[in-house]
């Protein structure tokens, strides 16, 4: 799922740190004596049992959610520096703007195995398709592409594999989140990656129950992604046992947002 050509945008006139490589995450895990400690790109050790009496403490365990303005955000100057050895083509209209330089018939195709059941969604502009976003992530050897979903006024929840390859123990360099976007084009900004937290037990074993990951995000123009296009409620559940989900996202061989059912946790879906 590499993207090569990608848009680097400066976010009112100065560039925000992008997030830090993966050794100090790496070598953070070997402090950690629980496997739902959080480490982030910093390597700073995020201790289970302080978060969860936070949590507790807060009564975050059940957020309501927010629908945001939805507020259609101008773009920015694009910093030439940053182009380099990726190549975008670009116009600055919300219509035209097409991420990677790509037009959504430009993406090379995948084999879907059996009937495809993906949907299109025709209108990412409504709850609770304008809380899912397309991520391009850059690790050393290129850009990649997963789905998020927005749960916070700067957080979006993704995968952990999306940030952290386990098997060569290399991390995400650098990343941006495009909420909302629909045949190849975005409105509601593009959002830097500036932190991310996963497990100390996915670090070291690369756990598929524990294959989740939360991003941090800079503001765009002053604005936090939840409060532009809002963000999903959240409740902690003990078991998903026997439940039925649709999920949306970005899949490989397309740019723009589809959803499929999955009935009772027998299908994985890799977005």
């Amino acid at each position: 799922m590499k993207k090569i050509g990608f848009i680097i945008l400066v976010m009112v006139g100065f560039i925000i740190s992008p997030i830090i490589n993966a050794p100090e995450t790496v070598n953070a895990q070997k402090n950690s004596n629980n496997a739902y400690d959080m480490i982030n790109s910093k390597g700073e050790v995020i201790k289970y049992e302080d978060y969860i009496k936070k949590l507790k403490n807060s009564k975050s365990l059940v957020t309501e959610g927010s629908e945001g303005t939805g507020e259609v955000l101008p773009k920015t100057e694009i910093n030439t520096d940053f182009k380099k050895n990726k190549p975008y083509k670009y116009n600055l209209t919300p219509e035209t703007t097409y991420i990677g330089g790509k037009s959504p018939n430009e993406y090379f195709p995948q084999v879907v195995i059996g009937a495809d059941g993906r949907t299109k969604v025709s209108n990412t502009s409504v709850t609770p398709h304008r809380q899912i976003a397309y991520i391009e992530l850059e690790f050393r050897d290129g850009w990649y592409t997963c789905t998020g979903t927005v749960i916070g006024k700067d957080k979006v929840l993704t995968n952990a594999h999306c940030v952290m390859d386990v098997t060569n123990q290399s991390g995400a360099i650098n990343g941006y989140v495009y909420p909302a976007v629909n045949n190849n084009t975005y409105s509601y900004g593009v959002y830097q990656i500036v932190d991310y937290y996963i497990t100390s037990n996915y670090v070291q074993t690369g756990d598929p129950t524990q294959d989740f990951a939360v991003l941090k995000l800079s503001t765009y123009l002053g604005k936090n992604i939840g409060d532009v296009v809002g963000y999903l409620p959240l409740r902690q559940v003990s078991s998903i046992q026997g439940t039925s989900a649709k999920l949306y996202g970005y899949p490989g061989d397309k740019i723009e947002q589809y959803n499929e059912v999955v009935f009772d946790n027998l299908k994985l879906s890799h977005f």
